[in-house]
């Protein structure tokens, strides 16, 4: 009895057994892409449940599944979503589509997600993938060469300072600001202004760039016409990530670095200044005076240094020094290279830690980072913390709603204003005081503060290293950028959503001027604040539709925005500070001004997107918005902006089933109308009054600014044809773009006489014409034939633009008050008097004039076209090799045909015929005798010749080609095999090292041909290195 129980009981436990293997088994398998190459961090979900797992680093994946299980889901943000059914086997492999390849990504077009083959408009697309990890402080650098047709210069080395970014040109006359393009974040559109007056920041600066998920760009104005009167200068459109249903990931990225200077210009030595300084005394006097020599000469040279020497000229010629001695006083002066003092090696830091994932009903992504960054010059860095939050719960089978959330706070730095005096800009500075000066004195404290009674030798008399010791400077920004949405489906192919957006600023900026420095040493001591705040406020309400019919399919929206902009600022200075110890600004006992202001603008505005495709083959899509914006008179301030796109999906034809090579073929056109107010201010259509003034002692009420009624929207009308293609399965995929611009009506302040007390007045001026052509091409040199072998991709994108000043009105051929706007020529054109070397008998500076003949006192009216400021072509190249685990990732771009003048070496130029420090080229190559061969003429005192111009004026010879080839980014990196990631408990695990503008190739002379302006108060880039980590578990 007892032997038949223990047997009963012994089949019942493997009955047991066997029906708990029956209802739950593991699956494992390996994830790649159509080249065999493994993808981490593919979310494997069994369907229609929130079980999942992420695969490795090596595409594996181990996921225990039910009985009852059907299917998996695989899903990527960079690959197309695939079910894969399970089987029977223990075993499910799958090859995924990338999105790049395939042309089947999405794409963000305004208001609506499309497949990218579905869409006509010219959109060009940046994964956040091949920006993750680059040590931008700022999204659009990241665009830099990687987006055709889009721009990006760098106009300021400060961390999380000011972009150009030109899409598709320069299509309107006025500021930088009325050419950017409009950004749009998560659907909030973004406020570009809001900085304080001590530094500029960047408009993107409060996004951790790894968050993003994409960057899209609207380039025609038929994909950018959605948004109306904000997008004539084209759309960029940044999408967050956002979280995916299964198992809760981490990821953690982590680098450190430095940065270094990418060049150093060769300035003279105290030798070489003085022997520079002698010859310009002697060319300008010793010939017409009597018995003046050369050691005459050195005796005045040596004499002009008393500030750094203690001899003055009257002592030096009391004594009579001859050439050896004054030899011998030579070779004990102090030479010292004030770039070295006041350069260093800046500091690198970047933590982001996120989270997400979620289920059926709700997904949800958290990240937050931390961003240090100090540059190559003291007191000058940046510091940024952010959280994002992404949330999307889906409340019944019908409604869905959103929340994302974006806080920032980030700190700039900077002793010296980015508008302010050059004089105080250590980049300017380091390089033109002269070596003579020394730093310290010798009981250690500062020489040259005029609190000690000293000053430097020479035309740069402060002590940089002191001013920028002493003084302080802090812009400080605390940013809110959030929306929340809500979709209700009312049918099964209609919908209703509903988008609230708000971004919310304050900047607040502090200045202190020690009273031991130049700026602050009349009134001991100044200190300046100032607090800004900048509100953005947008709804949306759309229904948007997708229906089929048979085989026409439409789907797109109709909707009512508006939005509300305002701004107010308070500001105030107070002088006279007790102690250097007390540096706020409310520590001045003498208030000088308090000012304040308020300013605001509203815009409504109706639109709509109706897409038709037929089989799948012919695609058209109708654009259109209405814009009513309280810039304008109440005559003019409603615009229209429509927008047509047509495309033909050839690939898909029954006649191309033959070419077999052909794996993607598309034709597209497009037309386009968008608007554009920025060059305008909120209140420029009325007459405005601003108190202030003052008569007989009484406050008073002036006139400033003069009433535009009739002042109308500037228009932009593109024309664009685009043919995308593919080859060979998608080795070879590429498109080419032509597109016709035509700026209308374009918006300009023209200026007055002084004697009105009002600086101008805004109307329509003209018209500009840009002609362009964009070419992108990506390719697979070599799929790997196995998970881990050689893998080598090549992407270019190249762009060529041609403006021009097609017309103005009035039947003007030169721009009232700006001659150098002419029809025919480009919108930034160089007119100048032209250059024509040294005369070899003389070493005087030659010009031509009007005719054609040689001059040496050029006029005005010898002015001639020399070129223009904007690049005639640009691009860039990437290139990526991977094999066995390990990567190189290379980013090279590159600019061709751009004028710039640096006001650095535009002193420099005068090899010291001014008390200011030469550049080493000219000094080594200027006249000295006649019959020398050169461009660079002799040195001169005051740099003026009897009866001609300076030859550091204005001129073509002040003017230089800005082309540049240069490697801007460059990583190799190392991913661990799933062998050690299984023992670490990781998904992935990733080391790398990169760096940034490794090496430039240029004729220009200054410190960057990319960033040109060093004499307004902003800095060069730098050389930067880092070594990185990347962690998902």
């Amino acid at each position: 009895m007892h032997m038949r129980k223990m047997l009963l009981l012994g089949v019942g436990m493997q009955l047991s057994c066997m029906t708990l293997l029956a209802q739950d088994r593991t699956l494992t398998g390996r994830v790649t892409d159509e080249n065999g190459q493994p993808i981490p961090s593919v979310s494997v979900q069994i369907k229609g449940t929130n079980r999942g797992t992420v695969t490795d680093a090596n595409g594996n994946y181990t996921i225990t599944v039910p009985s009852g299980a059907k299917a998996l889901t695989f899903s990527s943000t960079e690959y197309q979503a695939t079910d894969r059914n399970i089987g029977s086997g223990t075993t499910v492999n799958i090859s995924m589509r990338n999105a790049d390849r395939s042309m089947e990504e999405v794409v963000v077009v305004g208001y609506q997600v499309r497949r990218k083959k579905e869409e006509g408009g010219a959109v060009s697309t940046v994964s956040g993938r091949a920006i993750q990890n680059l040590p931008n402080v700022s999204v659009d650098r990241a665009l830099q060469g990687r987006a055709a047709g889009v721009l990006v210069q760098s106009n300021n080395g400060i961390p999380g300072g000011g972009i150009n970014v030109r899409v598709r040109g320069t299509g309107t006359f006025g500021s930088n600001a009325a050419n950017q393009p409009l950004y749009v974040v998560d659907g909030v559109q973004m406020n570009i202004g809001g900085n304080s007056s001590f530094t500029e920041a960047n408009a993107l600066a409060f996004l951790n760039p790894n968050d993003i998920e994409s960057i899209d760009v609207l380039k025609d104005a038929a994909s950018a016409s959605i948004y109306g009167s904000q997008a004539a200068n084209g759309v960029v459109i940044v999408t967050t990530k956002k979280g995916r249903a299964g198992k809760t990931r981490f990821s953690l990225n982590a680098y450190t670095g430095v940065s270094e200077r990418m060049k150093k210009l060769d300035n003279l030595s105290t030798r070489e200044y003085i022997q520079a300084r002698a010859e310009a005394d002697f060319n300008r006097y010793g010939p017409q005076t009597p018995g003046y020599t050369f050691l005459d000469s050195r005796q005045w040279a040596l004499g002009e240094l008393s500030n750094a020497t203690g001899l003055s000229y009257n002592t030096i010629f009391a004594r009579g020094y001859n050439d050896k001695q004054i030899d011998s006083i030579i070779n004990v002066l102090p030479n010292i290279d004030w770039q070295d003092e006041t350069m260093r090696r800046g500091t690198i830091q970047n933590y982001d830690l996120s989270m997400s994932g979620g289920n059926d009903k709700t997904t949800f992504y958290l990240g937050g980072g931390y961003t240090y960054q100090s540059t190559i010059f003291n007191k000058v860095d940046f510091k940024r913390y952010t959280l994002s939050t992404n949330l999307t719960h889906k409340a019944t089978d019908r409604l869905t709603l959103g929340l994302k959330m974006n806080l920032s706070t980030f700190e700039q730095k900077t002793p010296f204003a980015t508008n302010g005096s050059f004089l105080g800009n250590p980049a300017f500075s380091a390089a033109t005081i002269i070596n003579v000066n020394r730093v310290y004195n010798e009981d250690g404290t500062y020489f040259g503060l005029l609190g000690n009674g000293q000053s430097l030798a020479g035309a740069l008399n402060q002590n940089i290293v002191a001013v920028n010791d002493y003084n302080s400077g802090m812009q400080r920004t605390n940013q809110f950028v959030g929306s929340l949405n809500l979709d209700y489906k009312i049918l099964s192919w209609l919908s209703y959503r509903a988008f609230v957006s708000l971004d919310y600023r304050l900047v607040q900026g502090q200045q202190y001027r020690d009273p031991r420095t130049n700026d602050g040493f009349a009134v001991k001591g100044r200190g300046t604040v100032e607090s800004n705040w900048i509100t953005n406020l947008l709804t949306t309400h759309t229904l948007n539709f997708d229906k089929a019919f048979g085989r026409f399919k439409t789907d797109g929206f109709v909707g009512y925005e508006s939005r509300r902009d305002y701004s107010e600022s308070i500001n105030g200075e107070n002088i006279g500070f007790p102690t250097p110890d007390f540096v706020t600004p409310a520590s001045g006992v003498t208030p000088t001004f308090v000012g304040g202001a308020w300013s605001g603008y509203k815009r409504a505005s109706v639109l709509g997107r109706v897409n038709l495709g037929y089989n799948q083959r012919y695609l058209l899509s109708v654009i259109a918005r209405r814009d009513g914006s309280s810039k304008f008179g109440r005559e003019n301030r409603f615009g229209v902006f429509p927008g047509i796109i047509g495309t033909w999906v050839i690939d898909r034809e029954n006649f191309m089933k033959k070419a077999d090579f052909i794996s993607t073929l598309r034709l597209r056109a497009s037309w386009g109308r968008t608007g554009n107010d920025l060059p305008l201010g909120n209140f420029t259509w009325r007459g405005l009054y601003g108190s202030g003034s003052q008569y007989n002692g009484n406050a008073g009420i002036t006139y400033n600014s003069i009433e535009a009624p009739d002042v109308s929207w500037e228009i932009n009308e593109t024309a664009n044809f685009g043919l995308d293609f593919g080859f060979f399965r998608n080795r070879l995929t590429g498109s080419v773009e032509y597109f016709n611009r035509k700026s209308k009506q374009a918006l300009l302040t023209n200026p007055l006489s002084y004697l009105t007390g009002i600086g101008g007045y805004p109307s329509n001026v003209g018209e500009i014409t840009i002609n362009g052509t964009e070419v992108t091409l990506n390719g697979d040199l070599v799929r790997p034939r196995t998970a881990d072998g050689l893998r080598v991709n090549l992407g270019v994108t190249f762009a060529y633009n041609f403006n021009k000043v097609s017309k103005i009105y009035g039947g003007y051929e030169v721009l009232p008050g700006d001659p150098s706007v002419r029809v025919g020529r480009s919108i930034n054109s160089v007119f100048t008097q032209v250059y024509q070397g040294v005369n070899p008998a003389t070493g005087r500076p030659m010009f031509l004039d009007t005719f054609g003949h040689i001059t040496y006192a050029p006029q005005n009216r010898d002015r001639r076209y020399i070129g223009d400021q904007e690049p005639d072509y640009w691009g860039g190249v990437t290139a990526s090799i991977g094999f066995k685990g390990f990567s190189i990732d290379a980013l090279i771009g590159y600019e061709y045909g751009r004028l710039a003048s640096d006001g650095q070496l535009n002193f420099m130029l005068e090899t010291s015929s001014r008390t200011i420090n030469g550049w080493q080229y000219s000094y080594d190559n200027r006249w000295q005798k006649p019959g020398d061969i050169t461009s660079f003429p002799r040195i001169f005192e005051g740099g003026t010749e009897p009866g001609g111009v300076n030859s550091a004026s204005a001129s073509s010879r002040l003017w230089r080609k800005a082309d540049y080839i240069r490697l801007r980014d460059l990583r190799v990196s190392y991913d661990f095999s799933s062998a050690v990631l299984r023992r670490l408990h990781l998904t992935t695990a990733k080391v790398y090292v990169q760096g940034q503008n490794l090496w430039t190739k240029s004729d220009w002379w200054g410190y960057d041909p990319e960033f040109v302006g060093t004499s307004t108060g902003i800095i060069p880039q730098t050389k930067n290195y880092n070594i990185g980590i990347q962690l998902g578990f």
